[in-house]
C-alpha cells in the first residue's frame, strides 16, 4: 500500500492554481479515452510551468518503466503530490474511474485556490492601514523637527518590526499547520482556532470524504479505506481516529460504531454513516458529505474573510490610539518642563 505521508515542505512547491489546471486538462483528456501515456505526451507538448513539466516527466517516466500512475508519482515526484492525490489517483485506477479522480482533485484545488484569494484580499487593507498607523503619527515630529529627535529612524524600526511581526506569523502558521499533519495535539489547538478552525476542520472532513468515496467505488477492504482516508485528511486528529477506526473494523466491529469510537469525527456524521451502513448506501452518503463538507468550508472561509479585516481594523485603531496619545504626553511634558521650578 501506498504511504501518503510526504515532506510538508515540498507540497507547496506546485501553486492550487496549476494542480487545477493539470488535472483538469488530466480528466478531460482521460474522459475522452485518451491513453494516459498520450495524454502526457499532449499535455508535455504544450507551454506548462517547471513545475507541472517535472511532474508530469515523472509521471511518464514511471508509467514507461511499467509502473501504475500512483506509484509513479511516489517514486518520481511524491513531494509534488499531497496524500489527497495520491489516494485519489491509486482508488482511480484501481475502480477504472481516474477521470473521477481527475476531477475530485481539479475541484478541490480550484476551491483551495479561491480560498487563498479572498483570504489574501481581506488582509490587503488592514494591512495598508497597519503600515499607516506606523507612519502617520510620526508625520508631526518630521514637518516640526525637535533637537534630539530622529522620527526618520523611529518610522524605520515600525516598519521593520510591522514586517517581522507579518513574516514570523504567516511562518508560524505554516509550521504549524504542518505539524498539524501529524500531531493530533496541534492540529486540535488549530481546529479550536476563532474563524479558521471551522474552515480547518471542514477541508478536512471533506477530504476523507472524498477518498473514501472514491476507494469505496474500487471496492478497497473498508479498513484500508478508513486508513487511507484518514493519511488523506492531512488531520492529525482525523488521521488518528481513522488508523483507530481501522483497527476497530479489522476486528469485525462495523464502521460507524469504529468512528464513533475513535471520537475524532463530527456526532453527526458519525450517525449518518451509521444509517447508510445499515441500508447499503455508505458510498452515496460519503458522496454528498464530501459535497456539503466543501461548501461548509466555503461559507466558513467567507465568515472569515468578513472578519479577519475587522480585527485587523480594531488592532489597527489600538495602536492608533495609543501612539496619538502617547505623542500628545510627549508635547506636553515638554511644554510644562518650562514651567518647572
Amino acid at each position: 500500500m501506498l504511504d501518503l505521508r510526504t515532506r510538508a515542505g515540498d507540497k507547496r512547491g506546485m501553486k492550487h492554481r496549476d494542480k487545477a489546471t493539470l488535472y483538469r486538462e488530466l480528466a478531460k483528456l482521460t474522459d475522452a479515452s485518451v491513453h494516459l501515456d498520450r495524454s502526457l505526451g499532449i499535455l508535455l507538448g504544450q507551454r506548462r510551468s517547471p513545475l507541472q513539466r517535472a511532474y508530469l516527466e515523472g509521471l511518464k517516466r514511471g508509467l514507461a518503466e511499467g509502473m501504475g500512475l500512483a506509484d509513479a508519482i511516489k517514486q518520481h515526484h511524491a513531494g509534488l503530490a499531497s496524500g489527497l492525490e495520491l489516494a485519489l489517483i491509486e482508488a482511480g485506477e484501481r475502480s477504472g474511474k481516474l477521470g473521477m479522480s481527475f476531477n475530485h482533485l481539479a475541484r478541490y484545488f480550484a476551491a483551495m485556490e479561491g480560498a487563498q484569494q479572498k483570504s489574501r484580499q481581506a488582509m490587503i487593507y488592514p494591512l495598508i492601514l497597519a503600515h499607516l498607523a506606523v507612519l502617520l503619527p510620526e508625520l508631526p515630529s518630521l514637518i516640526v523637527p525637535q533637537e534630539g529627535d530622529h522620527p526618520g529612524s523611529r518610522m524605520l524600526m515600525g516598519l521593520a518590526v510591522l514586517w517581522l511581526l507579518i513574516f514570523g506569523g504567516l511562518a508560524s502558521w505554516r509550521w504549524l499547520s504542518d505539524r498539524a499533519i501529524a500531531s493530533p495535539a496541534v492540529d486540535s489547538i488549530l481546529n479550536r482556532l476563532p474563524l479558521m478552525g471551522r474552515a480547518r476542520r471542514h477541508w478536512a472532513l471533506a477530504r476523507f470524504c472524498q477518498v473514501s468515496h472514491s476507494c469505496l467505488l474500487a471496492a478497497l477492504n473498508m479498513a484500508v479505506t478508513v486508513r487511507l482516508a484518514g493519511q488523506a485528511s492531512q488531520s492529525g486528529l482525523m488521521q488518528r481516529g481513522a488508523e483507530q477506526a481501522a483497527e476497530s473494523i479489522l476486528q469485525g466491529e462495523p464502521l460507524g460504531e469504529s468512528l464513533a469510537e475513535a471520537n475524532a469525527f463530527e456526532v453527526e456524521f458519525v450517525h449518518a454513516i451509521a444509517t447508510a451502513e445499515e441500508v447499503g448506501k455508505i458510498d452515496e452518503e460519503m458522496a454528498r458529505w464530501s459535497t456539503s463538507e466543501t461548501l461548509a468550508a466555503h461559507e466558513a472561509v467567507d465568515h472569515a474573510a468578513q472578519w479577519l479585516p475587522k480585527v485587523g481594523y480594531a488592532f489597527v485603531v489600538v495602536f492608533v490610539a495609543y501612539r496619538i496619545i502617547s505623542t500628545i504626553q510627549g508635547i506636553y511634558s515638554g511644554m510644562l518642563k518650562q514651567y518647572e521650578i
